[in-house]
């Protein structure tokens, strides 16, 4: 596992003393030499927190692509946590879609998700669109992490806790998932993409509050493994 990314890169100011954090709006900046270290670290968390079954990240499916945007964490002993995330132009706008964030078990709970999160609003230039709202797209079968992006939107289709649907945010999850993946469609209206985790299945755990009820939701719309669920919210920015 790669230690570092070596002095050739600048680390951002990091709230945690013990981590060194890299932030890259285009994730093609990080030279040829670097990506294979970083990306066989990448797949070595995936594997900690799903059963894979394959790689995740690989050559043809790189992280490295300009139109993806990265941020690194590492600590003394290596890559502890990454999110890889695009900005997109849709019809109503710029919009933010979380391609995949991971951490390690032992680095969970230390707010990690939250500076991506709000990492990921700053340099996408969230802020800048001045509605103080913006279109938030995400993939997972998850309920922590479904909740944990859902708590920072204003609306979110499909809505898991209350069941309201907006008209929206429906026709976005389309339009996203469409540019996305293409030839993937999503059922509607639960938003259901059918077999988007057939290479890796996720450690299903104890779930508390918010997760627990989203937990409930999943469990009765995708009971498949392999299925997952694409949603859109306004995120407050």
């Amino acid at each position: 596992m790669s230690r570092n990314l070596g002095s050739q890169y600048q680390a951002i100011k990091s709230p945690w003393s013990g981590y060194a954090i890299y932030s890259y709006p285009d994730a093609s900046e990080i030279v040829a030499a670097d990506r294979q270290p970083v990306m066989d670290a990448m797949n070595g968390i995936i594997a900690v927190n799903w059963q894979a079954i394959e790689p995740h990240w690989t050559a043809a499916s790189s992280p490295f692509d300009r139109k993806y945007s990265l941020i690194l964490v590492y600590d003394a002993s290596g890559l502890v946590a990454f999110s890889v995330y695009r900005v997109l132009q849709m019809t109503a706008g710029p919009a933010i879609y979380r391609s995949g964030t991971e951490v390690l078990p032992a680095h969970q709970g230390r707010g990690l998700y939250g500076f991506f999160t709000s990492e990921v609003l700053r340099c996408s230039g969230a802020a800048d669109k001045g509605d103080g709202s913006v279109l938030y797209g995400w993939r997972t079968r998850n309920p922590i992490v479904w909740a944990a992006n859902a708590k920072i939107c204003e609306k979110v289709t499909p809505s898991l806790l209350d069941d309201a649907q907006d008209p929206a945010l429906q026709a976005a999850c389309v339009e996203m998932c469409a540019s996305l993946y293409p030839g993937k469609p999503l059922e509607l209206p639960d938003m259901i993409m059918r077999g988007a985790y057939g290479h890796i299945k996720h450690h299903r755990q104890a779930y508390h509050g918010t997760a627990s009820l989203v937990d409930a939701a999943m469990s009765r719309k995708i009971p498949d493994t392999a299925d997952a669920l694409f949603s859109v919210g306004y995120a407050r920015v």
